[in-house]
């Protein structure tokens, strides 16, 4: 008998036995019973041995005594004594019923199953009931799948403060699904994607927030769920988070590994592949790599040309995204014309959007590319204009914030004498410490 059956079936004895309010044991106890000696306690080693005669139809009925776990006796030894699994017969019970016992708790009592005389269809038919058993409902399962897909596609239009209790609550939700609830191993596949694909999006909340820390350990434990569930796809996801994060955090090569782990494991031509590719890009292009961003910028858009323009979700793929990918590589690379035709044409489709669809934080960073471009490009003034627009997006989230202080970096530094560039600087101290 495995120790998770047998907390199942003494959670229920407990019951039926009037034992109501009396604590089941987790399985990791039960184990503590077997190796250490440990005594449980209150009603737990009646209910025991009540529980072992049932399930193997001993005769007689079993003690706690036999089970070496006779609170009486283990009162005369003292706390820092439990019963010996080797107990003698004037130490406590009878020590052959006491290894029985043990055996049948630990799951070693298989002789009888190994004879074909002896082995019943009652037996094979257990094994299949047991596969089944779960103590989850249906609906906790479709629960999970709704708040995925519901966080997911509004995404852009909440604020990440206001997001972090709902992600984080059904994080933790599956948590306990997974450790304090019987489920299948079916059931367990898709607990570990929901849980994955929930910890990719703490992540990019944690991004939007500023904390580098909890981003890396999401992205950390999407990974490992993706792995429980052999869905490499959930890792990709993780990696287009970290990839955006170290991008931002100043840390391109960071991004350029992240971005190219994410690809190998992607599934081909999906969606996390689509963006992943067109990391791969925009990290280049922040390290100056020129050939090597030209390189991936082709494999990028041959996927653009494939792609809708509108986007839905936080995983979702649009043609426009590569488009603002371009806006940001070109300004890196110097290349001040194609930046800003790359923005320029972003901007427009995203303020296009219809309102469900409409990415703030997307288009926020596309006006400060123009920004940027127009800086190069000598023009202060339209590139104070344009980053007064990206800062009205409603989303002030950390990416934004750290791009608007590059660009005001930039600013003060080829046009210190500029009144509208030092009037900037006043005004986005304010606005920053807020």
């Amino acid at each position: 008998m495995r120790q998770v059956n047998l907390a199942v079936e003494l959670k229920n004895d407990l019951w039926i036995t009037g034992h109501t309010d009396a604590r089941p044991p987790h399985r990791t106890r039960i184990g503590h019973w077997v190796r250490d000696g440990e005594i449980p306690r209150g009603p737990l080693p009646v209910v025991l041995a009540y529980t072992l005669t049932r399930l193997c139809g001993l005769s007689p009925a079993l003690t706690p005594a036999d089970l070496g776990m006779d609170p009486d006796a283990a009162s005369h030894r003292g706390p820092d004594h439990p019963a010996s699994p080797a107990a003698t017969p004037d130490e406590v019970g009878d020590p052959t019923k006491r290894r029985t016992a043990l055996a049948l708790i630990g799951g070693t009592a298989l002789t009888p199953l190994m004879t074909p005389g002896t082995a019943s269809a009652a037996t094979a038919r257990a094994y299949a009931h047991h596969a089944t058993l779960t103590e989850l409902d249906p609906s906790d399962i479709a629960e999970l799948e709704t708040a995925v897909h519901g966080l997911g596609t509004t995404y852009s239009s909440q604020p990440p403060h206001e997001l972090w209790p709902t992600a984080a609550r059904m994080r933790h939700r599956v948590f306990t699904f997974q450790h304090e609830r019987r489920h299948t191993l079916r059931e367990a596949r898709e607990l570990a994607r929901h849980a994955g694909m929930l910890s990719v999006i703490l992540a990019w909340v944690a991004h939007d927030l500023g904390e580098g820390d909890l981003v890396q350990a999401y992205c950390d434990d999407a990974w490992a769920q993706g792995e429980q569930a052999d869905l490499s796809e959930v890792g990709a996801w993780a990696e287009d988070v970290r990839s955006t994060h170290a991008l931002y955090d100043s840390r391109p090569l960071d991004a350029l590994l992240a971005a190219t782990r994410g690809l190998a494991v992607a599934p081909r031509d999906g969606n996390a592949a689509v963006r992943l590719s067109a990391q791969v890009a925009r990290a280049h292009a922040r390290l100056g790599n020129h050939h090597e961003f030209e390189r991936a910028a082709v494999r990028a858009r041959d996927y653009q040309a494939q792609l809708p323009l509108h986007g839905t979700g936080l995983f979702g793929v649009d043609a426009v995204r590569i488009t603002s990918y371009d806006a940001s590589s070109y300004g890196w690379l110097g290349h001040a014309n194609r930046a800003r035709a790359a923005a320029e044409e972003a901007i427009g489709h995203y303020r296009s959007f219809p309102r469900p669809l409409q990415a703030p934080t997307r288009l926020a960073i596309a006006r400060l590319d123009l920004a940027q471009a127009q800086s190069a490009l000598g023009e202060p003034d339209a590139a104070v204009a344009t980053a007064h627009e990206a800062l009205t997006s409603g989303r002030l989230v950390d990416s934004v914030r750290g791009r608007t202080q590059q660009l005001d970096r930039t600013l003060r530094r080829r046009y210190p004498q500029d009144p509208a560039v030092t009037e900037f600087a006043e005004e986005l101290k304010v606005l920053l410490a807020v």
